[in-house]
């Protein structure tokens, strides 16, 4: 068993500090006008992960430890450092791809199906590495799909915290929130009282709530400007703010970032400067998830084929109206809202629901084709390709079916992706 967190913070302190100062001194080319932004999301990670380090150290804080189908602002209102494990692997996969081996291996070494998703074998191994923070709680719900469901027990016998799991509801409205808000406020609140030692403070709450309002409508008006053609961020810098809102809504240091963000993307737009350094032709929609272990990826799309993935269906498209503060009833719905919105929650629809969702948004973003994910660990995805594929002919939408697993390179190297990606735009979009 190795020291808790110390994997996480070498890379925050070997790679991400000193990478926002390059940013900061001497931008990368040829993103040299968005060397700020580069720095405020480096940083904003960095400062995010050594809170969880100090919350460790802190015998009055806990790390709460949770998974998609929630978001942070109730863990934050008790002062909590949270840590969002489904995305913790792309911390890694894209600093020290080593440690996600290692991750995987200890995983499938103890007994873990090698069929079972990657994210949560990397969540499992890191578990049995000693890697995950100390000091710490796991919260988590049903949602979304059978690959968590088999890893949450495991993790429960591995883990020595409480755990608590929520029940996730697989219809889409308002009884089906109300159920989850609940949910929420009989059994999480009392459980965070019991592992915090801290009272529930309404106030409190209602102002982390209120912060995250502030910083939903920077997300929304970001997102929007990215239905601009050309788009006003290069692809590597649309894909950070939502992930960024799941991992940090109601902090202050997240609301300053998305403000950064938000405003820079308005003025471009106001000053008819969009055009990044290489000229758009092509806006791509990715459904589910790209890969996480490519981060030049994006930027080799645009400078070989002016292709500029706009936006992603699971990470950049969900739009809610900010949480309603009136009561607790109401922050409780809103929140809870979020959490079934945020990102692989989503997989709870039904097939014809998700592909209507992506329809959507394709629509949205002035896309011209779509690539889609079919994640050797994800059942519902890779399920549903058939329909999808069937979809696209009919609406006759150019698509690329990429079968990888986005957590690990060893399925679908760089290389390999890029020739698919390559023979692509040459033969059907050309």
């Amino acid at each position: 068993m190795g020291e808790s967190f110390k994997r996480t913070m070498d890379v925050v302190d070997g790679i991400l500090r000193p990478m926002a100062q390059v940013w900061k001194q001497s931008p990368m080319p040829p993103y040299e006008d968005y060397g700020h932004l580069f720095t405020e999301l480096i940083d904003t990670n960095a400062e995010h992960f050594g809170d969880i380090a100090g919350a460790m150290a802190n015998k009055d804080r806990r790390v709460a430890l949770f998974e998609f189908g929630l978001v942070p602002q109730l863990f934050f209102a008790f002062d909590c450092a949270p840590l969002c494990l489904e995305f913790y692997p792309s911390f890694f996969t894209r600093t020290n791809m080593s440690v996600v081996y290692e991750f995987l291996d200890a995983a499938e070494e103890a007994g873990v199906p090698t069929d079972v998703c990657s994210t949560d074998r990397f969540i499992l191994g890191a578990a049995l590495s000693g890697e995950l923070p100390h000091n710490s709680f796991f919260v988590t719900s049903s949602a979304p799909c059978d690959g968590t469901r088999i890893a949450y027990p495991i993790l429960h016998r591995i883990l020595d915290c409480p755990i608590l799991f929520l029940d996730a509801p697989f219809r889409y409205d308002r009884e089906a929130v109300q159920y989850y808000a609940k949910q929420l406020r009989d059994d999480l609140i009392p459980f965070l009282e019991k592992n915090t030692g801290k009272k529930f403070d309404l106030d409190r709450f209602r102002q982390v709530v209120t912060e995250s309002n502030t910083a939903y409508e920077y997300l929304v008006d970001t997102h929007d400007a990215y239905t601009v053609m050309p788009a006003p961020h290069p692809g590597i810098l649309r894909m950070f703010p939502f992930s960024s809102f799941i991992m940090d809504a109601g902090h202050a240091r997240l609301t300053k970032t998305l403000r950064i963000l938000s405003e820079d993307a308005g003025r471009r737009v106001k000053e008819g400067r969009t055009q990044g350094p290489f000229k758009e032709k092509h806006r791509v929609l990715w459904v589910h998830v790209p890969p996480t272990y490519d981060m030049d990826l994006f930027a080799w799309m645009e400078e070989q084929f002016g292709a500029m993935v706009v936006s992603n269906s699971l990470s950049s498209t969900t739009i809610l109206e900010p949480v309603d503060t009136t009561s607790l009833d109401s922050m409780l719905e809103g929140v809870a809202w979020q959490g079934l919105d945020m990102t692989m929650s989503l997989m709870r629809f039904e097939t014809e629901k998700l592909i209507n969702f992506s329809l959507d948004a394709y629509a949205r973003y002035n896309c011209d084709c779509m690539f889609v994910t079919q994640h050797v660990g994800c059942k519902s995805i890779c399920g549903a390709s058939g329909m999808l594929a069937k979809i696209c002919r009919k609406k006759d939408i150019p698509v690329l079916f990429i079968e990888f697993d986005y957590n690990d390179d060893r399925v679908l190297p760089p290389q390999l992706m890029r020739n698919q990606i390559e023979e692509f735009f040459t033969t059907v979009m050309d």
